[in-house]
């Protein structure tokens, strides 16, 4: 068995979806010839909001083990900036302080360690490396993206070949502001770090063929793609959909460039609509955790609020119950945005249940959808009222045009078969 590193700030039993890629790799990588030491930081608390996150946690490290994977958990103390912000979000005069510390912290971690509040990853990874060199590997999992100045002093100081791997993209994203000011020097400062850092790994890797190739030529590396993937569901713990009702689920975070607004128009048609006699049931587990946005859902929702669950963060189980219990699960896509495929898509296809995308996206999300079979694909705001219409009418009528005929192609993305294309590449890394 060879042994491989990885630092990864997100890690079980951190309840986040960050979490999860790595965990997944934790899992199967020994299934392929890799033993893996995950560094990341102490998650003794839950995290039931923003404001969790920033708090100190864990006065010692924490070492465990099992045959799969050994984790090292490393004791966090709180940035002052997020000590301030946790403790007085909702004062003006400690938002604008904050905002200045962000803006201090954003520029001096480009030159000094000590201004990451998590440089002990990188202290103790060198450690590790220096005292047992055993480590054929080393993957660098952002964000935060500041980690990849791990991997780059890492491999300067003792030659350790290491992997970029971009759960999202750094300075070449679509979803942040570059802004004017402060915001565009700091930008700048970044997106030079960002080439800088990651000029000295063998490649990088993302979850999305446009991700993969934006970034790579951005920092001008070769990329290769790793999707997220699903864990198996087990058949036996499927749970029957209630005959009275048809029930859709929407899981995940949701930003202001997903128009969630038009399929709850859509869905509030249906309701009004004499011919439907199952009650409608729209479900969001977890939006609570976002105040902004549970607040536009709960404006959008106007009328039907009978028919609409909405819950702060529960157990990652209670979701997955909610989602086995659903007749139809959501998508929505970034407006004029491609190349997005959010976790929850693979997690949807492992339960192997019909999912509405809305809108097409053109790209990685139809094609993956397309090759499932699993997809009720909308490219309008009357084709998401139609496609909804058509498959509550089924059920009401008691019929299916529902079958699961492409299952090798669910596989495919599969945590283990993705695993499988990683272990592939580092062979091919530690071989040179």
């Amino acid at each position: 068995m060879k042994n491989i590193l990885i630092i990864s700030y997100f890690f079980p039993p951190c309840n986040l979806t960050a979490s999860q890629r790595v965990l997944g790799w934790a899992n199967y990588l020994s299934n392929f010839g890799y033993y893996p030491t995950i560094v990341s930081r102490n998650w003794d608390i839950p995290i039931n909001s923003p404001e969790d996150v920033l708090k100190s946690t864990g006065r010692e490290v924490v070492h465990q083990k099992n045959d799969q994977y050994e984790v090292y958990y490393l004791p966090y103390v709180a940035s002052i900036r997020d000590q301030i912000f946790s403790k007085n979000k909702d004062k003006k005069i400690f938002q604008k302080i904050s905002k200045i510390l962000t803006f201090k912290d954003q520029i001096l971690e480009n030159y000094f360690n000590r201004s990451i509040p998590f440089s002990n990853l990188y202290d103790f990874s060198l450690d590790l490396i220096q005292k047992e060199d055993k480590y054929k590997c080393l993957i660098v999992s952002g964000n935060p993206f500041v980690q990849f100045k791990f991997g780059f002093l890492l491999n300067k100081k003792t030659g350790i070949r290491w992997i970029a791997d971009y759960r999202d993209d750094w300075n070449t994203s679509e979803l942040i502001s570059r802004g004017n000011g402060l915001k565009k020097i700091i930008s700048s400062l970044q997106s030079k770090s960002e080439r800088k850092w990651v000029k000295s790994s063998e490649c990088i890797i993302s979850v999305s063929p446009k991700y993969t190739s934006k970034i790579a030529s951005f920092v001008n590396k070769n990329g290769e793609v790793i999707l997220n993937g699903f864990d198996g569901l087990n058949e036996n713990d499927i749970i029957e959909t209630d005959k009275r009702y048809f029930t859709i689920t929407y899981n995940g975070s949701l930003y202001p460039t997903q128009p969630i607004e038009i399929v709850i128009n859509a869905i509030k048609k249906i309701i009004l609509n004499k011919d439907v006699t199952l009650k409608i049931q729209l479900n969001f587990p977890g939006l609570g955790f976002d105040k902004t946005q549970k607040n536009r859902v709960e404006k959008a929702i106007k009328g039907i609020e009978s028919n609409v669950l909405i819950t702060d963060r529960i157990l990652k189980e209670d979701v997955v119950k909610i989602q086995k219990g659903s007749d139809l699960l959501l998508m929505v896509s970034h407006l004029n945005i491609k190349g997005i495929p959010s976790s929850k898509m693979y997690e949807y296809i492992g339960l192997k249940k019909q999912i509405l995308f809305y809108p097409n996206d053109h790209d990685i999300v139809e094609q993956t959808l397309k090759s499932t079979g699993l997809g009720v694909i909308c490219n309008n705001e009357k084709e998401v009222y139609l496609n909804l219409l058509n498959l509550i009418l089924l059920k009401q009528n008691e019929n299916s045009v529902f079958n699961l005929s492409k299952i090798d192609q669910i596989e495919f993305y599969s945590r283990k078969n993705q695993t499988a294309i990683l272990a592939q590449l580092i062979d091919r890394i530690i071989e040179i």
